[in-house]
């Protein structure tokens, strides 16, 4: 039975008997070199269009942990539909569509650095709440106040909530609906027992 190689990584798989006396060098280098790129290697790509990574059971694009795009943009690159994670660097003057063929993809600004991966079918954005991180910042926060407050003159401060739009401010006693003294020994004797 010839080798075989495994679907994610493409790492090469030695059948009982094969390569006997040749199983050290190349052949396990070559699996130990793979990993090492899997986990670690940075693979720069000089973008003039749409690109397919390449993917094969040698060495290839595709394997590597770390994507660095250069070129002007916008391209569509395509990732393998198969289980795997990538950092993505967008050093590309324009934003680059991260996919698989399937879905919208991931669409990474220009000078963006992510975390892509893809599940096996699509490729999504590590965020929170179905959104990517830029997109949850966006839509969480920015969407109501249209910038993060700055820290400056803002020392002391809480962010607060008005039911419409979040704000600095700092606490004052009015902000606590129900401040009380019974209530403020409530909460001393909460936090002694707790």
């Amino acid at each position: 039975m010839p080798s075989s190689y495994t679907p994610r990584l493409r790492l090469e798989l030695q059948a009982a008997g094969e390569n006997l006396n040749t199983w050290g060098a190349p052949k396990l280098n070559n699996v130990l070199s793979r990993i090492d790129t899997a986990i670690a290697g940075l693979t720069v790509i000089a973008l003039t269009g749409d690109h397919a990574l390449t993917s094969s059971n040698g060495d290839d694009e595709a394997r590597a942990a770390l994507l660095k795009f250069t070129g002007a943009g916008p391209f569509a690159v395509t990732i393998p539909s198969v289980s795997k994670t990538y950092l993505i660097w967008n050093a590309c003057s324009a934003a680059v569509t991260v996919t698989t063929g399937v879905g919208a993809g991931v669409v990474v600004d220009a000078g963006a650095r992510v975390v892509v991966f893809c599940d096996g079918a699509q490729a999504a954005e590590l965020g929170y709440a179905g959104y990517g991180l830029k997109g949850y910042i966006d839509t969480a926060v920015l969407a109501a106040t249209g910038s993060l407050p700055a820290v400056t003159g803002n020392a002391g401060k809480a962010l607060f909530c008005d039911g419409v739009a979040w704000a600095p401010k700092a606490p004052t006693v009015a902000d606590i609906s129900d401040y009380s003294p019974a209530t403020n020994a409530r909460a001393i004797a909460f936090s002694l027992l707790f």
